[in-house]
C-alpha cells in the first residue's frame, strides 16, 4: 500500500492562528479582570510574603518595587535588606528580581519559581571560635535544609563573608551561583564561580540532605588545584561514599589557599590521587589510593582526619620506588652547595610542626641524592612540638642502614638529635654509586649520635657533641701504597716504588671520634695492615667541612716511623709526609679521598 501525503489547507493554518491568538487574548483579559492594585504598600505585602514563603528571608528595607506582566510577570526590588529569622544569613542587594509563576498569578496570587540577587552583600554568622572550612558550609546547608519550598536562588556579581563574633574570617568575592528549586528533602544543588583569597574558583555540587545512598557529587575547581568527589551518601549517618580526585601543581601553594604554609608541604609538589573514600564531618577515608608524587607511584591507604585548616594525615603507602633525594631537595631550609657551608635559613620549627602526621612507607628501592638503597621501611611522625623522620630499616650495598632525626622545641630553636647505623656496607659497591669513596674499600660498620641546638642548621651544626665510631674490615686504601712509604723512607729513592700510584691493604681500619660544638675530636684511630699500621689525631670541623690531622705511619717490622699530615677541605684532604729532606723528591702534597 502506498501512503499519500497531502499538504494542510491554508485555511486550517489560519484556524490554527486565530485560535491562539483567542488563547492570548483570553489569558490577557483574565490578567485584566485581576485588580492590580500597584500602591508600594501592596505590592511590599504581596512580595515580601512570597519572598519568606521561598527563601526564608525576612525583607526589612526596600527603596522601590516594580512589577510587569509581559512578557513575563517579574518583580523587582530596589536596594534591599533582610535577615534570616534564626540569625544565620543578613545582608543586602541593589536589586531583587522575582519571577512569578504563571498559574498561580491568573488566580490573583504572587508565587515566585525564580529569585535573583543583583551585587549581593551577604553575611553569614558562624560559631564565635571562627570553627572549620566544613562547619561554614554546614551552617549554609542547613539554612537551606530547613526551607520547606525553595525557588531557585541566583547570586549574580555578590559577596559572601563569614563573621565570627563580630570579625570576618573570609569573604568570598564574584559570586555568581544558582541554586536549583528544591522542596523540602530534595537535594541541594549549586554550580557557578566566586574568588577566595584572589583565585578564581569554580564549584559544582549535588549533596542528598534525606534519604539512604541518595547520590552525592561535588567538584572544586581553581588554578591551584581540583578536587571532585562522585558516590552516595546516607543523611542518617552523614557518611559519604565514592571515588575521590585529587591534583596540584603545587602541594604547598594549594594548602597555603586554605591556611598558613605548611612547611611539610615543601617535600612534595606535584601531586594526583585518586581513591576510595568515606567521608563524614570529622574524617576523610581513603582506601586503595593511587598516588603520583612528583612522578613517584604510591599506593595504600590514609586517614585526613579534623577539617581545615586544622588536619592531621596517617596512613601507610608503598612503592616500587621513589626518590628521597627530591623529597631532601626541596625541604627548606637548604644546605648551601657550597663547599663548608650550611644554610642559615631559620628553622622555623613551628612551620613544620602545624599538623599532625603519622605517615609510613614501605619502598622496594629508593634512591637518596645517587645512593641506592632497598626494601625500606621509612616513617614520618610530626606531633605539635615533635618532628621526627625514620629510617627504619634499609639494605644498603650488602649490608644495612638505619637513621633518624628527632627535633622539638627550645627557646634557642630547636633541639635537634641524630642517629645514624651502618652494618657491614660495602664500600666497593657503594664507590659506583659514591665516586667521593672511590680511594677506600672494605666493609663498614658502625653509629654516629649527635645532638645539636639552634635556630638555623648552621647554628645546629656548629653546636653538635656526641659520639661516632667507625669499624671498616678487609679493605684497601687507593692513592696512598703505605708499605712503598715505609720502603722509601727507609732506603734511596732509586730503590724504591712511588708511593703515590700504589694502594694499602688493611685489616681493620678503626675509628672513634667525640663531638663538642661541632668539632669531631678523633680519639683511638688506628688503621693496621700487613707489616705497618697507622694511627691518626686531631680535629674534623663539621660547620667548614674541614680535617686537621695528624698522624704516623709505623712499621710492625722495623722502628722505621713517618709522620704526616692530613688537611684540607672533607673530601680533597692533602697527604702530606714528613720524610726527610735528603729522600725526598719534589712534588706535591697528595690529595686523599677525592
Amino acid at each position: 500500500m502506498k501512503a499519500t501525503y497531502q499538504a494542510m489547507p491554508r485555511h486550517a493554518i489560519s484556524r490554527r492562528a486565530l485560535i491562539f491568538g483567542l488563547a492570548a487574548a483570553a489569558l490577557l483579559l483574565t490578567l485584566g479582570l485581576q485588580s492590580w492594585n500597584l500602591a508600594l504598600s501592596q505590592v511590599e505585602r504581596l512580595v515580601i510574603a512570597g519572598i519568606e514563603a521561598r527563601t526564608g528571608l525576612k525583607v526589612t528595607s526596600l527603596r522601590r518595587a516594580e512589577i510587569a506582566i509581559l512578557p513575563l510577570p517579574r518583580i523587582s526590588l530596589s536596594d534591599v535588606t533582610f535577615v534570616d529569622p534564626q540569625g544565620v544569613l543578613s545582608g543586602k542587594a541593589a536589586r531583587m528580581r522575582a519571577r512569578t509563576r504563571l498559574l498561580t498569578l491568573i488566580g490573583g496570587q504572587l508565587d515566585f519559581d525564580r529569585i535573583e540577587l543583583v551585587v549581593p552583600e551577604l553575611d553569614i554568622a558562624v560559631a564565635e571560635t571562627g570553627g572549620s572550612y566544613a562547619d561554614w558550609q554546614n551552617r549554609v546547608f542547613d539554612y537551606l535544609t530547613r526551607l520547606e519550598n525553595q525557588s531557585r536562588l541566583i547570586l549574580t556579581s555578590g559577596s559572601v563573608m563569614i563573621r565570627a563574633d563580630g570579625a570576618v574570617r573570609t569573604t568570598l568575592r564574584d559570586v555568581n551561583l544558582l541554586i536549583e528549586e528544591r522542596s523540602a528533602d530534595a537535594p541541594i544543588a549549586l554550580a557557578g564561580s566566586f574568588s577566595w583569597r584572589g583565585e578564581p574558583t569554580k564549584v559544582d555540587l549535588l549533596w542528598p540532605v534525606a534519604g539512604d545512598r541518595a547520590r552525592a557529587a561535588f567538584s572544586v575547581g581553581s588554578r591551584l588545584m581540583a578536587l571532585r568527589f562522585n558516590g552516595t551518601r546516607s543523611a542518617a549517618q552523614n557518611i559519604a561514599n565514592g571515588q575521590i580526585a585529587f591534583s596540584t601543581k603545587s602541594l604547598s601553594d594549594a594548602l597555603a589557599w586554605f591556611a598558613p604554609r605548611p612547611r611539610i608541604a615543601s617535600l612534595v609538589q606535584e601531586v594526583e590521587l585518586t581513591a576510595q573514600a568515606q567521608v563524614n564531618d570529622g574524617s576523610v577515608s581513603l582506601d586503595t589510593v593511587v598516588a603520583m608524587a612528583d612522578g613517584n607511584q604510591l599506593e595504600g591507604a590514609l586517614k585526613l582526619d579534623g577539617a581545615m585548616p586544622n588536619w592531621a594525615l596517617s596512613g601507610t603507602l608503598a612503592a616500587a620506588e621513589f626518590d628521597l633525594g627530591r623529597l631532601l631537595r626541596q625541604a627548606e631550609p637548604r644546605l648551601s652547595s657550597g663547599a663548608g657551608e650550611t644554610g642559615n635559613t631559620p628553622l622555623e620549627f613551628d612551620g613544620w610542626t602545624t599538623n599532625d602526621i603519622d605517615l609510613r612507607l614501605s619502598l622496594d628501592s629508593a634512591r637518596i641524592g645517587n645512593a641506592r638503597f632497598g626494601d625500606l621501611a621509612v616513617q614520618l611522625l610530626i606531633r605539635k612540638g615533635r618532628f621526627e623522620a625514620s629510617l627504619l630499616r634499609a639494605s644498603a650495598y650488602g649490608g644495612s642502614v638505619r637513621a633518624r632525626i628527632l627535633a622539638t622545641p627550645v627557646a634557642a630553636g630547636a633541639d635537634v638529635k641524630l642517629q645514624l647505623g651502618l652494618e657491614k656496607v660495602s664500600l666497593a659497591q657503594a664507590a659506583d654509586d659514591l665516586p667521593e669513596i672511590t680511594r677506600l674499600t672494605g666493609a663498614a660498620t658502625g653509629q654516629l649520635a649527635f645532638e645539636g641546638v639552634g635556630g638555623s642548621v648552621q647554628e645546629v651544626v656548629n653546636s653538635l657533641t656526641g659520639r661516632a665510631n667507625l669499624t671498616i674490615r678487609q679493605g684497601e686504601f687507593r692513592g696512598i701504597a703505605f708499605p712503598d712509604l715505609l720502603r722509601r723512607a727507609e732506603k734511596p729513592p732509586t730503590s724504591a716504588r712511588d708511593w703515590r700510584q700504589g694502594k694499602s691493604s688493611f685489616e681493620t681500619l678503626q675509628l672513634s671520634a667525640l663531638a663538642n660544638l661541632g668539632v669531631l675530636y678523633l680519639t683511638e684511630t688506628r688503621l693496621a695492615g700487613s707489616g705497618y699500621n697507622v694511627v691518626l689525631n686531631g680535629t674534623a670541623d663539621l660547620g667548614r667541612r674541614w680535617l686537621d690531622l695528624n698522624g704516623a705511619l709505623n712499621s710492625t717490622t722495623t722502628s722505621t716511623r713517618v709522620p704526616f699530615e692530613l688537611r684540607g677541605p672533607f673530601f680533597g684532604a692533602a697527604f702530606t709526609p714528613a720524610i726527610d729532606a735528603s729522600l725526598r723528591t719534589p712534588g706535591p702534597a697528595i690529595p686523599v679521598l677525592r
